[in-house]
């Protein structure tokens, strides 16, 4: 089931309550509840806002802070990181969320291979740190990252997922697409793509998508999913091709609009494929 939404409260909305309304109105199937700022929501809220998105049938997910650095070399900065992403994993806890989406830091004047191996034990501290608060049906996914001075290629993210349990990565197209220069232009790119990160045994998979603006260090900002940079018209058929559970959470600067055509997108690629057949 492939399922669009946006990253935080709709544009027209106030409330989660109203965002999560507004969402189901839409005909969308998700929302990414947004603490990049911090973890500022009281569980007796979590809960109420997790039970409207049940009765509506809207798949949420939650985003830690930005402020992590799990890679630092100050263990003060790597406490205050472990810190607030349990802290968010508790509350995704309350809201019924799924995944925590997590920006898990730099290098660090690290080369890749060390900086990775530093972030398995990490990680490894926040999984065990959210399991010992009673999180531990709540996935730590580590997104994909578009600047290249940041910790995160589909490679690292992988092999952390590979050492530690129920640890998951997120995939970020335009992410990726900045990252590697522009690499994504065909659909066989997404393909593969797709294949590195869930290969036929992958039951789910947590997604981001905007376009976005890049240059030599990366990412530069997101935008909308017309500019075709990079290209959704190309993914939305490899996506019906994954029996997979996907949820897609738009960051465009459009929000609701654009996890609107993304899903509309879609259905138009299913009915060409039906002509086709």
């Amino acid at each position: 089931m492939l399922r669009f939404g946006p990253a935080g409260i709709p544009a027209s909305g106030r409330t989660h309550e109203e965002g999560l309304q507004l969402v189901n109105a839409l005909g969308l199937g998700a929302l990414e509840v947004e603490f990049v700022h911090g973890v500022r929501m009281g569980f007796e809220e979590a809960a109420r806002i997790g039970r409207l998105a049940r009765k509506l049938d809207i798949l949420l997910s939650a985003h830690a802070p930005y402020y992590i650095n799990l890679n630092s070399k100050d263990e003060a900065i790597v406490e205050k990181s472990v810190k607030r992403i349990v802290d968010t994993m508790r509350m995704a806890g309350a809201l019924g969320a799924r995944t925590v989406v997590v920006h898990a830091g730099y290098y660090s004047g690290m080369d890749p291979a060390r900086a990775t191996q530093v972030m398995v034990r990490r990680v490894r501290e926040c999984r065990d740190a959210a399991d010992a608060a009673g999180c531990r049906e709540v996935m730590l996914g580590l997104e994909t990252m578009g600047r290249r001075a940041s910790w995160g290629t589909v490679e690292e993210i992988m092999e952390v997922a590979g050492h530690v349990d129920r640890v998951v990565p997120v995939l970020d197209f335009s992410h990726v697409h900045a990252r590697c220069n522009g690499c994504l232009t065909t659909a066989e790119a997404f393909r593969e793509l797709l294949d590195r990160l869930a290969g036929p045994g992958t039951r789910s998979l947590h997604c981001h998508f905007s376009g976005i603006e890049f240059g030599r260090a990366g990412e530069r900002r997101h935008l909308e999913v017309v500019s075709a940079s990079p290209d959704f018209s190309l993914l939305a058929p490899v996506l019906l091709e994954r029996d997979a559970d996907i949820t897609i959470i738009c960051e465009s600067p459009l929000l609701e609009q654009d996890a609107l055509l993304m899903k509309k997108m879609t259905e138009n690629a299913t009915k060409a494929d039906g002509r086709r057949q």
